[in-house]
């Protein structure tokens, strides 16, 4: 596992399975209420790429499009709309302490980690 802090906020970079599938997959987390809490996993998985709004809480999960290079998908996303999709997620001020110059800047660290996982 790779961590990664940008912006406010915590990337951990790990490999999954679930079942037969699995791969390279991103938890995102954020400070609410003094504790860390993942608000966002991208589970670039070979068969059934897809990702979670709050995993640990409602768990909403969006299958990603087939064929689509999850991993560089999921980069662009945190690189350009990660505070979007933590207000999606639920969490208005920790999208509000985002700071999308600083997670832009680690998004090829971000990226890097994804690869190697």
């Amino acid at each position: 596992m790779q961590t990664i802090e940008a912006g406010g906020l915590v990337f951990e970079a790990e490999s999954r399975t679930l079942g037969a599938d699995g791969g390279p997959a991103l938890l995102v987390f954020g400070e609410v209420d003094g504790d860390r809490i993942q608000i966002l996993r991208f589970d670039c998985f070979r068969d059934s790429p897809h990702y979670h709004y709050d995993p640990t809480g409602k768990n909403e999960v969006h299958q990603m499009e087939n064929g689509l290079d999850s991993v560089a998908w999921t980069v662009d996303q945190v690189r350009t709309s990660v505070d979007k999709m933590i207000r999606t997620a639920g969490y208005e001020a920790v999208a509000n302490q985002v700071d999308m110059s600083v997670v832009s800047e680690a998004a090829d660290d971000i990226a890097q980690a994804l690869r190697g996982s």
